[in-house]
């Protein structure tokens, strides 16, 4: 013990073995400090905020890289971690991919312990949910679906046609879906259009109705309805907070 104490003190910081991470693919790696501020990361994950350096994303928390929304719910989760000490393992998130499209991601979360038994801080790391589907044996037509849906979220998608698509019955696409995300097929496909409309709100300045029509949405009051639902506040209080900050 040690001799690989000793060993391990003498690892430059900057490659420690979260390096091999780079050699993933689709993998996102990264390591926070008890204040929630990064301390390592993977390239994919740097990339995906486009940070070139691999110093420059040291110190950044979930709020300065996403949205309020997404960030909060990410420290909500840590703070479950520091309260229980337990991992959070498999948890399925909506979140963006290099090209700004909404994807789901598989993430899973464990904390750090110093020396003394201290919790310390969280690494963890997400992996998209396509790079996970040769996992997902016992839910077999659910990858189809969710391909459906994060590529045509914009177009009426009835649930019926995604049951033909994975070729199951109605009931049997609710239980799957319930069984791995927690929530039916329709919610997903409102969750995946409400992250697509905060990207738009927060990115462009298309008016209300334009980014409803363009999220999938029938009118402005349904987006608005489904919304404040989602997130507590309007699209319009949404993107008047993501302004000023």
């Amino acid at each position: 013990m040690a001799e690989r104490d000793a060993w391990l003190r003498e690892i430059d910081p900057m490659d420690l073995f979260h390096r091999l991470f780079d050699l993933i693919p689709g993998m996102y790696f990264f390591a926070k400090n008890r204040r929630g501020e990064l301390m390592f990361s993977c390239r994919a994950t740097r990339n995906l905020y486009h940070i070139t350096d691999e110093t420059g994303v040291i110190g950044l928390t979930d709020f300065d890289l996403n949205p309020p929304d997404m960030a909060q719910s990410y420290v909500n989760d840590d703070e479950r971690i520091y309260a229980t000490g337990q991992p959070l393992l498999n948890r399925v998130e909506l979140w963006f991919d290099a090209q700004g499209i909404p994807d789901w991601f598989v993430v899973n979360k464990m904390p750090i312990h110093s020396r003394t038994g201290k919790i310390i801080g969280i690494m963890g790391f997400s992996q998209n949910y396509e790079g996970r589907t040769k996992l997902l044996q016992p839910f077999p037509g659910i990858s189809k679906t969710v391909s459906h849906l994060r590529q045509n979220y914009r177009e009426d998608i009835s649930i019926r046609e995604l049951a033909r698509l994975a070729g199951l019955s109605l009931r049997q696409l609710q239980r799957k879906f319930k069984a791995f995300f927690g929530v039916g097929p329709q919610q997903f496909l409102i969750k995946t259009r409400l992250l697509a409309a905060c990207h738009a709100l927060r990115e462009t300045d298309q008016s209300l109705a334009e980014v409803a029509l363009a999220c999938g949405f029938s009118d402005q009051s349904a987006f608005a309805r489904h919304f404040r639902r989602q997130f507590g506040l309007t699209p319009r209080e949404f993107r008047r907070q993501e302004r000023v900050a």
